[in-house]
């Protein structure tokens, strides 16, 4: 899986851009239907797109904004992409906040899926 690193970079591109455009329950569909999982700053994950379609829309800013600082990727010995994230996000009018993102994908029917996705804002103080 020579091309692990362009696969990463092109899923993080792109999933960030649909969530930020909106509507942000949209990346819920780049999730394994059934399976995929998300954690959200250590809330009960949600399992399954539609799970995770509903908790991306309980989500209470009305306009977000991502920025990737860093991004590591490696393939995994099952043929998987691990993806660690850390940026910063601007929600609404708060002032801009660090967080770390990690993604496990899969290549399902001719997909890159999410199966593991968990999301941490750093919170100082």
């Amino acid at each position: 899986m020579s091309d692990f690193k362009a696969i990463g970079k092109a899923f993080i591109d792109y999933y960030y851009s649909k969530f930020d455009a909106g509507p942000r329950e949209g990346v819920a569909a780049l999730y394994e239907p059934t399976n995929g999982m998300m954690s959200f700053n250590n809330a009960d994950f949600a399992k399954g797109a539609q799970d995770i379609a509903e908790k991306l829309r309980s989500l209470t800013f009305q306009t977000i904004s991502h920025t990737v600082s860093t991004m590591d990727i490696q393939p995994t010995y099952d043929n998987c992409i691990l993806i660690v994230v850390t940026g910063a996000l601007k929600a609404d009018n708060d002032p801009p906040m660090q967080f770390t993102e990690t993604f496990l994908l899969r290549f399902i029917n001719n997909s890159w899926l999410v199966i593991n996705n968990v999301f941490r804002l750093i919170l100082h103080g």
